[in-house]
């Protein structure tokens, strides 16, 4: 009875070191940065631009057809979604002339991609923008987001 007593009583002790060290070390593991007004980070990375975005639905389900393209240079980025997606909330909606070779295997094709961030007339006037800043604060780019419907096929 002893015995089994003082290995519980062993394994308790072993229990609150390992908890005290596991707590020591994310205290110790923290930088800390500043935040800004927004609540943001403000870090030293200089890196400033778009790799991916997403939508979501109200069921927090993502509506995009494929993956976004996104053409650092110009600072657009395009979203394609099928053909019927409740996107009554999302804007701006683009109206495009499709031509062969704009989707494969049901997904958009760079070609139409290229075509339409190569034609910023074609943009609609009420295009989203929306600034990206680098975690240092110092770079600054405003990117142009559009949203493109699948036509039905």
């Amino acid at each position: 009875m002893v015995v089994i007593k003082k290995l519980d009583d062993m394994k308790k002790m072993i229990s609150k070191i390992c908890l005290f060290l596991f707590i020591a070390l994310i205290a110790a593991s923290c930088e800390d940065f500043p935040v800004d007004e927004d609540g943001l980070l403000i870090t030293t990375r200089a890196e400033c631009y778009v790799s991916n975005f997403d939508l979501y639905d109200t069921d927090h389900q993502t509506i995009k057809l494929g993956n976004a393209y996104i053409d650092t240079t110009a600072q657009v980025a395009v979203m394609y979604v099928k053909f019927g997606t409740p996107i009554n909330h999302v804007w701006p909606r683009m109206n495009m002339e499709f031509i062969e070779g704009d989707w494969k295997s049901g997904n958009p094709s760079d070609q139409l991609s290229e075509r339409i961030v190569n034609n910023p007339s074609a943009f609609p006037s009420t295009a989203k923008r929306f600034t990206v800043i680098a975690g240092n604060r110092e770079i600054k780019k405003e990117y142009i987001f559009l949203i493109v419907e699948r036509p039905l096929q």
